[in-house]
């Protein structure tokens, strides 16, 4: 009994010292067809690589397209008919508004009616100047004998015997041809800029016009879509606007 635990003692020593028993693997053979091999991607065909634009990764990068101030045409008196003349008063009583006609048929500044009529201003009038853009109401008298230069696009001459501002001066030569802007143009943007605004709101406006609201550090302003100044600071120029719930945002600063 004691040879044969001595023995089995010796055994198990001689077990552990060599490790245990080992397990013994294979060397991988590609060649093998009962051995799976890993899943590979494809190669891309030519067609199929993607394609890159240097243009797109470096540049230059373009400012996005500003759409161009689009001026209402000039009232051409030699391809249009000149309406009747209103009677000469001393009263402020006929609404003009001061166009800038420089370089067409040797004019400068006109006055336009609303009816059309286009006045050559013969004597400058008293106090400010006239200011290009602004709207105003006058008196006046015609000059029979005017002997000044020769405006051909004139339908009379006028001497004023009286004016009074009725909205200041848009700041443009003349009027912008109205449009619903999905973003501003080149001199509502530019206006934007002026102000440091942070927003551009287009609103419907009366006889299917449109306003712009713009906000700003220094408050609101509102311009119609011909260019004219409705509303400043110091004012609520929402309050001018009919619907504000129509307002649509074409400029974030």
């Amino acid at each position: 009994m004691k040879k044969y635990c001595f023995f089995l003692a010796i055994s198990s020593l001689f077990i552990f010292a060599c490790g245990g028993p080992k397990v013994v693997v294979a060397p991988y053979d590609p060649g093998d067809p009962t051995i799976s091999k890993p899943d590979s991607v494809p190669a891309l065909a030519p067609e199929d690589k993607p394609v890159f634009d240097e243009e797109d990764l470096h540049g230059p990068f373009l400012p996005p397209e500003i759409p161009p101030t689009v001026y209402e045409p000039y009232v051409r008196r030699a391809e249009t008919t000149a309406p009747p003349l209103p009677p000469a008063s001393n009263s402020c009583h006929l609404a003009v508004e001061v166009r800038n006609y420089d370089g067409v048929d040797g004019c400068g500044i006109l006055l336009e009616t609303d009816e059309g009529n286009l006045f050559l201003v013969g004597v400058p009038p008293r106090g400010e100047p006239l200011e290009t853009g602004t709207r105003i109401s006058i008196g006046f008298e015609y000059m029979e004998n005017y002997e000044g230069a020769d405006c051909g696009n004139a339908d009379a001459v006028i001497r004023i015997t009286c004016k009074r501002l009725l909205r200041v001066s848009s700041g443009l030569p003349r009027p912008v041809m109205c449009e619903a802007y999905d973003k501003p143009a080149e001199w509502l943007l530019g206006l934007a800029r002026d102000y440091s605004a942070t927003y551009i709101t287009r609103f419907p406006w009366k006889e299917g016009r449109y306003v712009y609201l713009m906000e700003s550090p220094f408050g609101q302003y509102l311009y119609d879509c011909r260019g004219y100044l409705i509303c400043k600071p110091r004012k609520n120029c929402l309050g001018f606007v009919e619907d504000f719930s129509q307002g649509v945002i074409i400029f974030e600063g």
